[in-house]
C-alpha cells in the first residue's frame, strides 16, 4: 500500500509540474453608447450576443442630466437564449435627487488630461473625492463619466483616470452617475438593458458595456 501511495504521489507531482499556468482571453465591448432617455420613457438598449463567452460581466452607468428632480429610474437587465423571449434577470433603482450642473471652462481640454477645469467645481459635489460625474459632450456618444480624486482652486478637478476624449469649452457637466456591475449567468446567449425612466419631468443618460471571457 505504501509503495502504491508513493507511485501515485510521484505521478501527481509530475502531472502538475508539466501543466502550464491557466490564462484567459478577455474582450470588452461597448453595447450602448451614451444616449438620452427622456422623462416618462422606456429606453431599450441593444441586444448583445454573448454566446461566445464563458463568463460575462455587464457594466451599466446612468447619469442624472436634468435640472428637475429625478425620482429614481429603474434599470432592468434582461436575458434571452436567442434574441427572443426576453426575461428579467434583475432590476435596480437609481438615485433620487436633483443633480447639480456646471460646465467645462478649459478651451484646451483634450483626451489624456488628468484633470478638468470647471466654471464652478464647488457647485454640487464635483469637488468631493470619490464622486463619479458626467461630461455631456455636444456629440452625445463622446460623453464620458469621470471620478474626482481631488479639487484645487480655481475649480481644477483632478481625476482618478485620464479623460478619454476631447471636450469643447462650455460643455455641460452633471454631478451624479450611478453604476452597477452585474455577473451574467453562464448559458445566457443574449443580454440587454432597459432604462425605465418613470419620472414625469427629468431625463437621464445611460451607457452599457460588457467584458467577456472568450477563451481559456
Amino acid at each position: 500500500m505504501k509503495k502504491l501511495f508513493t507511485i501515485l504521489l510521484i505521478s501527481f507531482l509530475l502531472c502538475t509540474s508539466t501543466q502550464a499556468a491557466l490564462t484567459m482571453t478577455t474582450a470588452i465591448d461597448q453595447i450602448d453608447a451614451w444616449q438620452a432617455v427622456a422623462a416618462a420613457t422606456l429606453g431599450e438598449g441593444a441586444a448583445k450576443s454573448i454566446s461566445d463567452s464563458y463568463a460575462t460581466i455587464l457594466y451599466i452607468e446612468v447619469a442624472l442630466t436634468d435640472t428637475d428632480a429625478q425620482a429614481g429610474c429603474d434599470v432592468i437587465v434582461e436575458v434571452s437564449y436567442g434574441d427572443d423571449n426576453w426575461m428579467q434577470l434583475t432590476t435596480f433603482t437609481g438615485t433620487a435627487e436633483t443633480p447639480a450642473t456646471s460646465d467645462v471652462n478649459d478651451a484646451t481640454s483634450t483626451a489624456g488630461d488628468a484633470y478638468l477645469i470647471l466654471t464652478d467645481s464647488a457647485t454640487g459635489d464635483f469637488d468631493v473625492p470619490g464622486r463619479k460625474w458626467f461630461v455631456l459632450d455636444g456629440t452625445v456618444g463622446n460623453s464620458e463619466s469621470v471620478r474626482t480624486k481631488s479639487n484645487a482652486n480655481p475649480d481644477t478637478v483632478t481625476l482618478c483616470q485620464d479623460t478619454l476624449r476631447n471636450h469643447a469649452d462650455e460643455v455641460v457637466v452633471w454631478d451624479r452617475v450611478d453604476e452597477w456591475v452585474i455577473s451574467i449567468p453562464f448559458g445566457v446567449a443574449y443580454v440587454r438593458t432597459l432604462i425605465n425612466n418613470t419620472d414625469a419631468d427629468a431625463g437621464v443618460h445611460f451607457t452599457s458595456r460588457c467584458s467577456k471571457v472568450t477563451a481559456l
